[in-house]
């Protein structure tokens, strides 16, 4: 075994360890049936913390000769599938981590010929009775390989983009990297070598590459994830079994860490924080713990086509109507609102409802994401919002109705079109932006579960906030008493009358 070819099993074994584990092996029967035919080369990109890096680990544990993986298989998917016993631990596996590269203080720009330099340096150990390997570099030297021993690669490149994230300035290396994977894979009788590719990243490849430069690969994304989308997160089954074995609650998951939309699975949870949550026994924010929230703060900071309106809407429970097929620039260059809501999909922070072109907030844990940058923000537009929530809210408390109803008039004539204005589902949002600041006392719940039906918007105190709950009932076309009478009618009392600090 050595550190990049044929790096062995151990990273799986340390992934399967935690009960928090959950079987996506059955990607490698997709990969199984693909490898060696012209679709051998993938490149699969998911949100950060969405398991780029425990795939990339499995997928080398299992195709590795170095080390016998059928043991620590044998209880999962993929040991069911026909193709299982005929590619696992029959191939020499390249494996590159490129954050590994980024993380250690080097320099950035030696990377790609430290990486020439080391694989070469294990696969001259390797094949040290084939004479001049040394000498005539990586691509070349994999070649004579192949041809003196029928040896074939399977190479797997976890955060294949993180050149463009770290040093999205560098256009030099970013085009020198670009290169080197076009001549790994494109150069001449590279063909016979490579039995299988498999990437990972957050953005696709063609959000980087140029022309033709590595057009062969199947691209696998948050928006198009096509047969594998069952392997980009937790499903709502596996996330039903995880709560019962931590004898966890399966609503407050589903609030924390759902959202994510595919066009078959339709439920998808963000797995990194649904494991932490398991792991801890206790919701929160896990994932954008992990994870700043910068790029998150400058796509909002462009204010591009007025996304400042757009993402308040949408910390409101709303959706935007986008237009992602207008996406095609770089991680780092926003041209317009599409642009920008399109990188905010494949990074994580918005679901996408592929069916109604609309991106939305996922889940309670992104929403905390989207508050936080919004309050990292310096305009007037973003400070005003926040002020005028936390003066709704003491009107609300001292029961200001003139002051309540003249705002709620207020925020609902700039942030709604005429041809909505009359929509439950706008004021809803209405009142759930001018509640933004009450994210500090209260848990802000949009359609609340009562004694015989669902309350509107309901706040519930946070421990320890002495202050009393509060039901929001909308009404069309209707007066304040048809809203009374529909909160006693349907017994929404009973159902609150516990939450008090």
């Amino acid at each position: 075994m050595g550190i990049f070819l044929n790096p062995g099993n151990v990273g799986f074994k340390q992934i399967i360890k935690p009960k928090t584990y959950v079987d996506k092996t059955g990607i490698i029967g997709y990969l199984n049936e693909w490898i060696d035919t012209d679709s051998r080369y993938v490149c699969v990109s998911r949100a950060r913390r969405f398991g780029k890096t425990v795939a990339a680990q499995t997928i080398q544990a299992y195709y590795d000769n170095s080390c016998d993986s059928r043991e620590l298989f044998a209880p999962y998917e993929i040991a069911r599938d026909p193709s299982f016993a005929a590619h696992i631990n029959k191939y020499d596996v390249i494996g590159l981590d490129l954050l590994s590269f980024f993380l250690h203080g080097e320099d950035p720009k030696a990377f790609i010929e430290r990486i020439k330099a080391e694989v070469l340096e294990e696969i001259c150990e390797k094949w040290s009775d084939i004479d001049g390997l040394k000498d005539i570099g990586l691509v070349r030297a994999l070649r004579k390989v192949n041809e003196k021993t029928g040896a074939k690669f399977v190479f797997v490149i976890d955060e294949w983009d993180a050149v463009f994230r770290y040093y999205p300035k560098d256009e030099s290396l970013q085009t020198e990297w670009i290169h080197f994977l076009r001549d790994l894979f494109k150069q001449a009788n590279m063909d016979k070598c490579v039995a299988l590719v498999y990437m990972t990243g957050i953005l696709p490849v063609k959000k980087y590459s140029t022309q033709s430069s590595l057009n062969q690969f199947r691209e696998f994304s948050m928006i198009r994830p096509l047969v594998l989308e069952r392997y980009i997160g937790f499903l709502p089954h596996e996330v039903d079994a995880l709560c019962e074995k931590f004898d966890m609650d399966r609503t407050e998951a589903t609030e924390w860490y759902d959202g994510y939309m595919l066009p078959h699975e339709h439920h998808v949870y963000n797995p990194c924080s649904v494991a932490q949550a398991m792991t801890y026994r206790a919701y929160g924010s896990y994932w954008t713990q992990t994870d700043t929230f910068e790029s998150l703060l400058n796509y909002i900071n462009t204010d591009l086509d007025g996304i400042y309106n757009d993402v308040m809407h949408m910390i409101g429970g709303g959706r935007v109507d986008v237009d992602i097929s207008a996406y095609d620039k770089s991680f780092t260059t926003p041209q317009n609102k599409n642009h920008c809501f399109s990188l905010l999909v494949h990074i994580g922070y918005l679901g996408y409802d592929a069916m109604a072109s609309q991106v939305f907030i996922p889940n309670e844990e992104v929403r905390l994401a989207f508050r936080s940058a919004l309050e990292e923000c310096s305009w007037p537009e973003v400070i005003k919002p926040y002020q005028r929530s936390k003066k709704f809210i003491d009107a609300i408390h001292a029961e200001d109705s003139a002051t309540v109803a003249r705002m709620v008039e207020e925020t609902h004539q700039y942030m709604t079109s005429v041809l909505n204005y009359n929509n439950e589902n706008a004021l809803a949002c209405v009142v759930s932006v001018l509640c933004f600041y009450a994210e500090n006392l209260y848990h802000v719940i949009r359609e609340f579960p009562t004694g015989k039906g669902f309350a509107d918007i309901v706040l519930l105190p946070k421990k320890g906030v002495h202050k009393p709950a509060i039901v929001v009932e909308l009404k069309f076309n209707k007066d304040v008493k048809a809203a009374i009478d529909q909160i006693h009618d349907n017994q929404y009392p009973g159902r609150l009358k516990d939450f008090y600090g």
